[in-house]
């Protein structure tokens, strides 16, 4: 017998604990805290309970206003996948009917999971979007082992960078604003809105021991020419990269190839397993680029449940097109603080 109970303060030790050992560093309460107080989220977070009181499942869960001004729920806007941990099928079935049972009970047009480990095909009521994958690559065995997991290609580009010494690198925080510049002009090129800086402090800040800022520098200028937040998460061996950017005027001198590769070089340092490169749309340029890394594709299911109706799910991204455009062309002195509005409607 389970019980769905609201996520209090007085659980957060428990919940850590159980996060860490059966998810990610995204199922703790530090980004939970990061969500609420940099978008004013409502918090619908939950955990599953045995007749015991033991904890067996958690759901993190934010609800918000969409593009639409529709009331959502998202598990988790910000990341690319927050699997519901569970202990057991049992837990996790009871668990999604509890977020279906929520979705009614809060009114909320829809409700948006994120998996990569589990899938929801097959489940009433549920649709599902196969479009994106994550791409994870190994990296144990030392730098010679997993810079041979590379296409020649790309093996190349990256001695060309260290060979010609153009850049340097760097994981002093003092570079966050640097970054974010950098960061946000290339979202403008992108067509896509930045979050307020106040966000990328507050993985320093909620996450010290687990967030770091690699920083690219021209060797010559000392400028910072692109970056990479870093997020650790111990309890599965993962480096996850979930920001990241360059000046497109430094292509050509592979300042990807040498922001990666430094990335990697990181959590082989660190003793870690495995680098998430993060998310992929199915066939991109980014897919390709990735995978000419070595890095495995994994498949990732977003699942909408709108209790049958026909509410939708996010907008997909040929119906954003005219207002990618549009963002695009519009001077930044617009976009800049339109987009800090305007990011936690759209749930990334």
């Amino acid at each position: 017998m389970f019980k769905l109970v609201a996520y209090q303060d007085s659980m957060q030790e428990e919940w850590d604990r159980f996060a860490q050992a059966t998810g990610t560093v995204f199922h703790t309460t530090a980004f939970r805290r990061m969500l609420l107080d940099s978008f004013g989220y409502t918090c619908l977070y939950h955990a599953v309970l045995d007749s015991d009181g033991a904890l067996c499942a958690i759901l993190p869960m934010v609800g918000g206003r969409n593009l639409g001004l529709k009331r959502v729920a998202v598990s988790l806007p910000f990341v690319n996948y927050t699997d519901i941990c569970a202990v057991n099928e049992e837990a996790f079935r009871f668990a999604i009917d509890s977020v279906e049972a929520l979705r009614n009970d809060r009114g909320l047009a829809y409700v948006e999971l994120r998996c990569k480990e589990r899938s929801l095909e097959g489940r009433p009521g549920w649709s599902r979007n196969v479009h994106n994958h994550t791409f994870v690559l190994p990296l144990e065995g030392g730098e010679e082992q997993v810079l041979a997991l590379s296409s020649g290609s790309n093996r190349n580009h990256v001695r060309k960078a260290y060979k010609n010494d153009w850049f340097d690198v760097s994981f002093d925080t003092g570079h966050l604003e640097a970054f974010y510049e950098v960061y946000v002009g290339r979202m403008k090129q992108l067509g896509s809105p930045a979050p307020h800086i106040r966000y990328f402090r507050s993985f320093f800040d909620q996450l010290p021991g687990n967030a770091h800022l690699l920083t690219v520098l021209d060797k010559q200028t000392g400028v910072v020419v692109g970056g990479m937040v870093l997020v650790t998460s111990p309890g599965n061996s993962t480096v996850y990269y979930p920001y990241g950017s360059n000046r497109v005027e430094y292509n050509s001198k592979y300042v990807n190839n040498f922001m990666y590769w430094e990335a990697a070089k990181f959590g082989m340092r660190g003793g870690f397993a495995n680098l998430d490169l993060g998310r992929s749309q199915t066939g991109s340029g980014t897919y390709k680029y990735k995978q000419q890394w070595g890095a495995v594709p994994r498949q990732l299911e977003y699942a909408v449940y709108a209790g049958g109706g026909s509410a939708g799910g996010p907008p997909d991204k040929e119906s954003l097109s005219m207002f990618v455009g549009m963002w695009k062309a519009a001077p930044r002195f617009v976009t800049d603080p339109a987009g800090r509005m305007l990011i936690k409607y759209i749930f990334p």
